[in-house]
């Protein structure tokens, strides 16, 4: 596999299962809230996160800003991929913390406990705002890396969309 194709790949994957987590909520379980946390998409999404931080770490960005980028936005560029490169695996490290301090047991494919549910509630509380708050914060700078690079395409035409979208709806972009 190339690496465009695992930068594809990633992207895609990070993207729905960031999804996921912004639409499904351990409230929406009021009665076992450790239900309502779905620790196998968490993992994945760890998985995920891990492969582009040692990617990210091994040998920087994927690709650098395109030429029709005025000079302002080839600065910003960079900026923003970091952040984002920097972001999921922290937002990713906030929610472990987050489960870890729990006061209730979490088991890992429903079996294997993952944490022992000692946790206090005050600190579970505060590990778990810091964690919105860090997630609240990622969504908003994936939202913001979405409508740039809708820009990029619609507005600057440079086919910027082609870099991250799968191969047959190429031919609509």
């Amino acid at each position: 596999m190339t690496r465009r194709a695992l930068v594809k790949w990633l992207y895609w994957s990070t993207f729905g299962l960031t999804l996921y987590f912004f639409v499904v909520e351990p409230e929406n379980v009021p009665s076992d809230p450790a239900a309502g946390l779905d620790l196998h998409t968490g993992m994945v999404l760890a998985a995920v996160g891990m492969v582009w931080i040692v990617m990210y770490l091994a040998k920087g960005l994927t690709d650098h800003p395109g030429p029709k980028l005025p000079g302002w936005v080839k600065t910003f560029d960079p900026i923003g991929h970091k952040a984002l490169q920097i972001g999921v695996p922290v937002g990713i490290v906030s929610g472990a913390l987050a489960g870890l301090a729990a006061p209730f047991v979490i088991h890992a494919f429903g079996s294997v406990p993952i944490n022992q549910g000692f946790g206090g509630k005050g600190f579970h509380n505060f590990a778990q705002e810091v964690h919105e708050l860090l997630f609240d914060g990622l969504i908003l700078l994936i939202g913001l890396h979405i409508a740039f690079h809708l820009w990029r395409h619609f507005w600057l035409k440079d086919n910027a969309l082609r870099v991250v979208a799968p191969r047959i709806p190429h031919i609509y972009l």
